[in-house]
């Protein structure tokens, strides 16, 4: 994920002296990226719902020796501390019932010739090859726990026209999905359901017994050097046009064949 986040950003225009925001943070991990393309002259604030993890995402950048990044417990509908230069959010806009209110706070913490990054996923064009049916059942297992929990595991497609709905305008989207026959690329399916298996049974999505046996399927499929599975694809933004105003770059990360999507756009 990060070369092609660590691009998005360079593309994004974000540099040194800015101000960002990443809404939803998580770990820091972007946050970081963040911090250190603004340089000491620039200031980064992670927000997150979870106090746990951001303990270890301010144990990471203290570790890092980056010293112009902060972590708070904060809600994406509540933006404080702005305006921002920068305002970013990766993976937030799926887990959120009303994602077009969290882009509409988020477009109102920016400074106007500001901008702002959404990335986020497509799962219903996940694909492998040939076909195993434990991968199919691992995305419509994530894909039903997302919806129970009122989110939206497809809404890739849907993010242009929030952008727009938003008041953002001149979108544009690119799309990139990685592969392998080995490595990380093959790692993040049973990884992933591994990560979320208590969530999928507390969903009453299915049984422990079965997310189990399908972890262990893909970790068969997995090892055979002859079969391919696909990493969420996330998105590369196209060219934006030059506008004085307030500008957002969306990525949509998709799960399909060379399937995630990253778009941007500004508003007038």
């Amino acid at each position: 994920m990060r070369p092609t986040t660590t691009a998005l950003l360079r593309h994004a225009g974000v540099s040194r002296g800015q101000r960002c925001i990443d809404i939803g943070c998580g770990g820091g991990h972007v946050s970081q990226e963040l911090a250190r393309r603004v340089g000491s002259d620039g200031s980064v604030v992670g927000v997150d719902l979870d106090e746990t993890v951001l303990e270890l995402a301010r144990a990471d950048a203290q570790a890092a020796g980056l010293h112009n990044v902060e972590f708070r417990v904060g809600k994406a509908q509540q933006i404080d501390g702005g305006p921002y230069d920068v305002a970013y959010a990766r993976f937030l806009l799926s887990h959120v019932e009303e994602p077009l209110s969290v882009v509409r706070a988020t477009a109102e913490a920016v400074n106007p010739g500001g901008t702002v990054i959404v990335e986020d996923i497509d799962f219903s064009g996940s694909f492998c090859s040939p076909p195993c049916p434990a991968y199919q059942r691992y995305v419509d297992l994530y894909r039903e726990t997302v919806r129970r929990r009122g989110g939206n595991a497809d809404i890739g497609p849907l993010l242009p026209s929030i952008l727009q709905a938003a008041g953002l305008r001149n979108v544009a989207v690119a799309v990139v999905q990685p592969c392998g026959l080995e490595g990380d690329a093959k790692l993040v399916s049973p990884l992933t359901l591994a990560r979320i298996a208590n969530s999928v049974v507390a969903e009453g999505v299915t049984t422990t017994n079965e997310v189990n046996q399908t972890i262990s399927a893909l970790y068969a499929y997995h090892a055979d050097p002859t079969t391919i599975m696909s990493l969420p694809a996330w998105c590369k933004p196209g060219p934006v046009a030059d506008r004085v105003r307030l500008r957002a770059c969306f990525t949509m990360r998709r799960r399909r064949a060379g399937a995630s999507r990253r778009s941007r756009s500004r508003g007038a």
